[in-house]
């Protein structure tokens, strides 16, 4: 069984973001552009990371927060073959300790839900909706 490593910096290579991120079905490596993981990656002020024996990296979570009303989770993400052994709890334990008495949010995919849900996330008694927009570039 390989051990890992938890991290809390933004040592996270481009190149290996997209590996993972394409791994779990999040797109193609190619559909990710180097410079805007840079950018992403700048600007999430909590970043969390998880790599192995190897220095494989195989878990990522990134959150927002104004450090009173509200932290969220931007993204969660586990490398498929590494999946079920913690990772995914650490990670986001990590972003909730951090912010610690202010309300964290997450807009998990469909059929994803019990993950939060387990952990102890709720839904709102007054369901809330997401709603998005790209603008063009």
């Amino acid at each position: 069984m390989s051990s890992y490593e938890m991290f809390a910096d933004k040592n996270i290579a481009a190149g290996e973001l997209a590996n993972l991120m394409a791994s779990a079905g999040w797109g193609t490596e190619g559909d990710y552009d180097a410079t805007a993981i840079e950018k992403s990656l700048s600007a999430y002020p909590m970043i969390a990371y998880c790599r192995d024996s190897d220095g494989l990296l195989v878990g990522y979570i990134s959150a927002f927060t104004d450090g009173a009303f509200s932290t969220f989770v931007g993204e969660l993400v586990v490398r498929p073959t590494y999946q079920q052994r913690g990772i995914g709890s650490a990670l986001l334990a990590m972003i909730v300790e951090k912010c610690r008495g202010v309300p964290v949010y997450a807009t998990p995919f469909q059929g994803t839900e019990k993950f939060f849900l387990d952990r102890g996330f709720r839904v709102p008694e007054r369901p809330m909706s997401v709603v998005s927009m790209r603008n063009a570039t």
